[in-house]
């Protein structure tokens, strides 16, 4: 029987050692199932004996057997995938992939014409950034773009708050913003801006074109460089006197706004 990686798969949850060997993990049955159903190119699956001895394992083992190449499937006890797990409550398996991610088949394309791209500027919670891609994912976004000083999205973490819906989706990583969003406007996208007051309300701002929305840190909101040379501001009416909204909150007010406005175009 093949040792069991172990030692790798607790390396890879920390940055570094991501980095070096190209290499993360997605943890947990709707991240493994997200990378298994988009046939995302994986290294090997590791199952614990708990999980492949249960009914949940029948929906895995039908997905392995349609993966074209999913690499060693490895069943551990339970006291050793505790050992490689990153969470507190393991849920019993978890995949070992390269990144930036490439799959066996291509992934489905944006069902818009024209380009919806979402970008998340120097967001640093691991939650924000995958619910920021489960987010953009339900909205048919064309890509999503993480800038600056953001957290590493293909971290396990992030992986694991996105539900499994990283996979298939074109992610982009910057760590110049100010050029990032110039190259954007230099190729015709119009680049909005979520700001506190001041903007337009999202039903006034035109998403139904090329366009992508900006999002901002946590705190700090998005940097002064960047805001200045962009096309529009989009401010989310909040009567109810909240101060402010969070960062995947906002997100999905204004990518549903451009779900309507492109369905309404599609009808016209």
């Amino acid at each position: 029987m093949d040792q069991v990686p172990w030692r790798l798969v607790k390396s890879l949850f920390n940055k570094k050692e991501r980095e070096a060997s190209g290499l993360t993990v997605a943890e947990g049955p709707p991240s493994v199932m997200g990378a298994l159903s988009t046939y995302a190119r994986m290294e090997m699956v590791i199952v614990s004996q708990e999980l492949a001895r249960s009914d949940k394992w029948d929906g895995f083992r039908e997905a392995l057997a349609k993966h074209p190449a999913p690499g060693k499937v490895y069943t551990v006890d339970s006291s050793l995938y505790e050992r490689m797990s990153g969470t507190k409550t393991p849920q019993g398996i978890l995949c070992v992939l390269r990144f930036p991610f490439s799959y066996h088949r291509p992934p489905k394309p944006s069902p818009w014409e024209r380009r919806l791209i979402v970008a998340g500027v120097d967001i640093q919670d691991p939650g924000n950034v995958g619910t920021l891609i489960r987010t953009a994912a339900a909205a048919g976004a064309s890509e999503v773009m993480f800038l600056g000083d953001s957290t590493d999205p293909f971290s396990p973490k992030c992986i694991r708050a996105s539900a499994g819906t990283i996979f298939g989706q074109n992610i982009v990583v910057d760590g110049d913003p100010v050029e990032a969003v110039s190259k954007l406007v230099r190729s015709g996208v119009r680049v909005l801006a979520t700001v506190p007051s001041g903007g337009v309300y999202p039903w006034e701002a035109n998403l139904a074109d090329d366009c992508c929305v900006l999002l901002g840190n946590e705190g700090r909101g998005l940097r002064p460089e960047i805001v200045e040379n962009l096309h529009e501001g989009l401010t989310i009416p909040m009567p109810g006197g909240t101060e402010s909204l969070n960062v995947a909150a906002a997100s999905a007010m204004i990518l549903y706004e451009a779900i309507r406005q492109r369905m309404e175009t599609l009808l016209s």
